[in-house]
């Protein structure tokens, strides 16, 4: 039998997905494998799933194949970076077919570190070479950075809608549970705007009582900011209200600001965690952890490119043996490198891309608009939170999810569900818009065909 710590690392009662538990069905003799390893697969939301099993649309070779507005890539930026990429990668040598530095090399980390303390303090607080781990995603970071701070039995809260993959993250291998923490309900004083989704001490305070009414240890407060899958920019008010708190209760923070740079919206400005410290004249600390990677505002999820930050010292060598299992290759360290330290065409690149997406996400906005929804006004990265409450026969999760499967079936278009979201009520969808452009024109005319079938086309 499991003991009372590992068995709330699988049951964990907060969780809402659209399966049961995920270690049912679990049979050691049948399977011969560890229920950790049956659990880790089925951690994972189903809308991934989905967007790997369907049939992709090909303008030429598969015409009537699903187009994907549920994956958060950018695919809108190949003809900046390819040619810059094909560059650097030429420029190989024989050391670097050897071990390096296991924590990252010392050009890659000084890249970063620059990079961060540019776009994501404000150029106001300088994040050191040493202090970083460069690793193979920020799905590694994460990962080992969660098995370094927290345990089963431990509680992990977030700010809700999420990235459900971060469950995964938080509980794979470390085995903490994540608490959501509730915004859109508690903030009735709002309108249906970026602020009812603003995290509150009302919020945390109520998410720490669940956690620890089901006998978890609030640990850790995790903050996805800029947020996925709601691409709002968090005020710096609202960053240093959760940072307070969590600090008053003796916890963690845990920045993502992995969209940091991609703040789109004019006069919208991204407050990261340093730029804070460095406003208070103070330190980070030991308690407080800023994750970034390449993958979204450098459009590069395949070269699989996250780091982190902290001033924990005994975090930070831990994090280095365990890097071993993760390390990024030592070529795409050296091209990387010598791509962020041209920084002249670094801020040229992000403020082309960043045009880029603010027309993408007004795009996207009208035609949801023609179609009778409301979208959340968007101010970075790269999807949108699109209201379709009016379009659910009754206002619960299986009729968002026959809506899902609608959209799935009968325009083809996939776009992630608001329950895959842990979102606080039904008819929410999240639509990721930085696809090609020809994929992009083609779900634009089918979502117009199917809302004018369904007579929710406006003229």
């Amino acid at each position: 039998a499991m003991s009372g710590r590992l068995l709330r690392r699988w049951t964990n009662p907060l969780r809402r997905t659209f399966s049961s538990n995920p270690a049912e069905g679990y049979d050691a003799e049948r399977d011969q494998i560890t229920e950790r390893a049956y659990v880790a697969p089925r951690l994972l939301p189903q809308y991934l799933s989905d967007a790997g099993d369907i049939t992709p649309y090909h303008p030429k070779d598969n015409p009537n194949g699903h187009v994907s507005l549920s994956v958060a890539e950018n695919k809108t930026l190949e003809d900046l970076l390819l040619p810059k990429f094909q560059e650097a990668y030429k420029d190989i040598t024989a050391d670097l077919t050897y071990y390096q530095a296991t924590s990252g090399t010392p050009m890659l980390k000084g890249a970063l570190a620059k990079l961060m303390t540019t776009y994501l303090n404000g150029g106001q607080y300088t994040f050191r070479p040493d202090n970083m781990i460069a690793a193979a995603g920020c799905n590694a970071i994460l990962d080992n950075l969660f098995f370094c701070i927290a345990e089963p039995g431990d509680a992990v809260l977030l700010p809700r809608p999420y990235y459900a993959a971060f469950e995964f993250d938080v509980q794979a291998k470390a085995g903490a549970t994540i608490v959501g923490v509730d915004t859109y309900s508690l903030n009735d004083h709002v309108g249906d705007s970026p602020e009812k989704y603003y995290p509150t001490v009302k919020g945390l305070e109520k998410a720490k009582r669940e956690a620890e009414e089901k006998g978890l240890n609030p640990k850790v407060v995790l903050l996805c900011q800029p947020n996925n899958p709601l691409s709002v920019v968090y005020p710096k008010e609202v960053v240093e209200e959760v940072w307070n708190w969590t600090e008053a209760q003796g916890m963690h923070i845990v920045s993502d600001e992995i969209y940091g740079a991609g703040v789109f919206e004019p006069g919208v400005e991204h407050v990261g965690l340093g730029k804070i410290a460095a406003e208070r004249g103070r330190r980070l600390g030991n308690r407080a952890h800023v994750v970034y990677a390449l993958s979204k505002d450098f459009a590069s999820s395949g070269l699989r490119v996250g780091t982190l930050y902290t001033e924990n010292q005994p975090l930070l060598v831990s994090m280095n043996k365990l890097n071993d299992f993760c390390q990024i290759s030592a070529h795409t360290q050296h091209a990387l490198a010598s791509i962020l330290s041209d920084e002249k065409w670094v801020a040229e690149f992000l403020a082309e891309a960043n045009l880029r997406l603010l027309d993408r996400y007004r795009s996207i906005a009208k035609v949801f608009h023609l179609c009778g929804m409301h979208v959340l006004p968007a101010e970075s990265g790269l999807f949108c939170w699109v209201d379709m409450r009016d379009w659910l026969r009754e206002d619960t999760w299986e009729a968002e999810k026959e809506l899902y499967k609608e959209f799935q079936d009968e325009a083809r278009v996939l776009m992630t569900p608001g329950f895959s979201m842990r979102t606080e009520a039904p008819g929410f969808f999240r639509c990721c818009f930085a696809t090609y452009d020809d994929h992009f024109d083609e779900a634009v005319q089918r979502l117009m065909e199917f809302a004018a079938s369904k007579g929710r086309l406006s003229a």
